[in-house]
């Protein structure tokens, strides 16, 4: 997994503050925890997406500021200093906290590229991988059993072509 270079572990520390403030009784304001999601958000996005670059971590870091304004104008001066102390072991990568990275539960099989779509089809009976392979070849889309889901079928192509092959596939679905 990529390294976050410590924003990861700010936004832990950032969130935990916010967590002790509001059970203390201060009125945190909702900006904080809406800022706290959107760095979340954008730090998880870095983690997961093997393709993004170290230029998203910068959107994080400058949300992560604006809370750190928001919440350590909250704090009395013991708790400040606290929290000043593990937000410079954070920035050094020194504090040993878990970011809570939520994998979501979105569908590798079912993506958009440019001009190529894919769908899913939940068969009510078994099918052939020999009929898959002759569909894909008439139609010039890719027919695929799922590997996530049980007597399922992913078509992917061209959306003009996947609607003219979902005509004649229709038969067999239906029955």
């Amino acid at each position: 997994m990529k390294d976050a270079r410590g924003i990861d572990k700010q936004w832990v520390v950032l969130a935990e503050l916010a967590s002790v403030l509001a059970s203390q009784g201060e009125m945190v304001p909702e900006e904080a925890f809406f800022r706290l999601r959107l760095a979340n958000n954008i730090i998880t996005y870095y983690l997961l997406d093997e393709h993004s670059s170290f230029e998203v971590l910068t959107d994080a870091e400058k949300e992560l500021s604006k809370v750190q304004m928001i919440l350590f104008g909250l704090c009395d001066d013991e708790l400040a200093k606290e929290y000043l102390d593990k937000m410079a072991k954070a920035v050094r990568n020194e504090l040993n906290v878990e970011f809570p990275l939520k994998k979501s539960s979105f569908s590798p099989e079912v993506k958009k590229r440019k001009n190529i779509e894919s769908i899913r089809i939940k068969l009510n009976k078994e099918l052939q991988t020999e009929i898959l392979g002759d569909l894909s070849e008439w139609y010039g889309v890719i027919f695929e059993f799922s590997n996530e889901l049980d007597d399922t079928v992913v078509i992917e192509g061209n959306k003009d072509k996947i609607k003219n092959a979902l005509k004649d596939f229709s038969i067999i679905w239906k029955y």
